[in-house]
């Protein structure tokens, strides 16, 4: 039986392939549509968003993350404006921001789709439930029987 790891990379580089594809004409990084789903969802639950959550979402230096927000928000996808402590920006999407979020999300559904096509429903929420579960264990440090990888 082939490594895990093996399937699980193989599968994640052919979704990266067909994000990349099916967006470059919008000229956008995947850092940058992770980024404007993730302002999408936010506001689609009424949170607003600050620098700093973005970078514990992102898992950024804050210098990494002023540079993905600038070069966004060149490009008319995202605004910032002064929230209630100065010293802290909110980051809101604008139309087109929005407009591209949705559509990467749409395309994320299609592929997600594709993916499971012959999976019952059983299979599709067992195959979640074990993703779920092994991200989980790997990225929890007090895990049982975990070893430094």
């Amino acid at each position: 039986m082939e490594l895990i790891g093996v399937y699980l990379g193989a599968l994640a580089r052919e979704l990266h392939r067909l994000m990349n594809e099916n967006l470059k004409n919008k000229g956008l990084t995947s850092a940058q549509i992770r980024l404007l789903g993730f302002l999408d969802r936010r506001e689609e639950r009424g949170e607003s968003c600050i620098q700093e959550d973005i970078r514990q979402m992102c898992n950024l230096r804050s210098s990494s993350v002023t540079s993905l927000l600038q070069t966004l928000e060149q490009e008319g996808y995202i605004s910032r404006e002064t929230g209630d402590d100065a010293r802290s920006k909110r980051v809101l999407l604008t139309k087109s921001g929005r407009d591209v979020a949705r559509e990467c999300k749409r395309f994320i559904e299609r592929a997600e789709e594709r993916l499971l096509a012959d999976f019952t429903a059983e299979e599709r929420a067992a195959f979640e439930k074990f993703l779920v579960r092994a991200t989980e264990n790997l990225a929890d440090p007090g895990k049982e029987g975990k070893e430094q990888v």
